[in-house]
């Protein structure tokens, strides 16, 4: 999709079929499902949630989070996908892991009026009214009948059923400064005589959340493909913002979840700096043991954001502050004498040179060494926040700061 204009540039389902010989395809094969297929978003689905909560001012980026690695909601496990805790985390590092259990405590705060309030602000529980047939409208709760757990387990993309577009739709308001455009598939219809019989502009639908916040969220999001769970969607020189999803399948009787059975997603646009496309890959039931949405369809998305950039002849995503005379703030400080050769205390940890380093080898280290992670710039680091050799507590937030090699 194009997110300034909610042109579908491109859609595709596989297993395809012959619509000549229908007939000789199980009807099933007939769907569209980019419409008429309602799934768990399962992770993705948190974009939309993040948007909620900075909106309403429940959580800032850098905002404290507890992982306990699971959490008990009326009776009901949440845990993370890895089943482990990561201990004392921001909210930038919740979406940047994607956090289960960070995402829980969120939505409790929102609570159920605020979250269905932007779930249906994004597009979501109703038809998109784009220009196809058979379009579903997906499910959202009735807020007065939520529990606790529903309200949880909504907040990881569970409990509720969108279709790909409507997916592809929101994420696109995110991209397009936090305004929903309705999609449509048809630009322009035109006679035999080569007038124009009909042609489709860009509808605004609403704003969904207000300017500042979006670009906050988008900061966020670019995070999680820069050096978060959805890295394997990177493209060498350009900045994507995106979020991954993996979803357990639902009986098709209602009756709970199949057991091994998975929707990987992953849905981001680009370049983040001024974003001229969408991107969904949805892959249903893969048939590996990896089922992981940052494994198996962030790749996939990689290829495909790879193969339009040159198609559509975009350059290569420039450095954010070149031309500008670097502010005190911003600059890279230099290595002081404050250095620390004792013995490291508990909770304590020294901070390490992140000189020549990538974006994604500085993100490592700085979890390998229990820091926060912030970057400024692309490129190479070429200056950090706090001097290599101090001893700070765990947890501590350090900005490096990236210029073009």
């Amino acid at each position: 999709m194009n997110p300034k204009t909610g042109e579908v540039l491109a859609m595709a389902t596989r297993p395809s079929y012959n619509p000549n010989k229908f007939w000789d395809y199980q009807p099933e094969a007939w769907k569209n499902k980019a419409v008429s297929f309602i799934y768990e978003p399962g992770s993705t689905f948190k974009a939309v949630v993040a948007a909620a909560a900075l909106q309403e001012k429940t959580v800032t980026p850098n905002q404290v989070f507890v992982d306990p690695g699971y959490v008990m909601v009326s009776g009901r496990r949440i845990q993370n996908w890895s089943g482990t805790s990561f201990g004392t985390v921001t909210f930038t590092d919740v979406v940047k892991q994607s956090l289960n259990t960070g995402f829980a405590q969120v939505g409790l705060r929102l609570g159920a009026g605020n979250l269905i309030k932007y779930a249906k602000a994004f597009g979501f529980g109703v038809p998109t009214g784009i220009d196809l047939p058979a379009e579903e409208g997906g499910i959202l709760f009735n807020p007065e009948d939520m529990r606790d757990s529903d309200i949880a387990t909504m907040s990881i993309g569970q409990s509720i059923a969108v279709t790909p577009l409507q997916l592809v739709t929101a994420m696109s308001a995110i991209a397009n400064d936090g305004v929903l455009l309705k999609p449509h598939i048809i630009k322009s219809v035109r006679n035999a005589d080569g007038s124009t019989y009909e042609e489709r502009d860009t509808t605004e639908v609403r704003r969904t959340i207000d300017s500042a916040t979006d670009k906050t969220l988008v900061g966020l999001l670019e995070q999680v493909v820069a050096s978060g769970g959805g890295s394997k969607a990177a493209v060498k020189g350009y900045r994507i913002g995106g979020k991954t999803g993996t979803a357990q399948k639902i009986r098709e009787d209602g009756s709970g979840y199949m057991e091994g059975r998975y929707i990987a997603s992953f849905c981001g646009f680009a370049p983040v700096e001024d974003p001229q496309l969408t991107v969904l890959v949805m892959i249903d039931d893969p048939g590996t043991g990896n089922y992981y949405g940052g494994q198996i369809a962030a790749p996939v998305a990689s290829r495909i954001f790879a193969q339009l950039f040159r198609y559509l002849h975009i350059e290569p995503s420039s450095d954010p502050f070149a031309g500008m005379a670097p502010s005190k703030s911003s600059q890279p400080k230099a290595k002081t004498d404050t250095t620390y050769t004792g013995e490291i205390p508990d909770g304590k940890v020294v901070v390490p040179s992140f000189a020549g380093k990538s974006l994604r080898e500085a993100a490592r280290l700085a979890a390998d060494r229990g820091l926060s992670f912030e970057s400024d710039g692309s490129g190479y680091a070429a200056g950090q926040s706090i001097p290599l050799n101090t001893l700070v507590d765990k947890g501590s937030s350090i900005t490096v700061y990236f210029k073009p090699d």
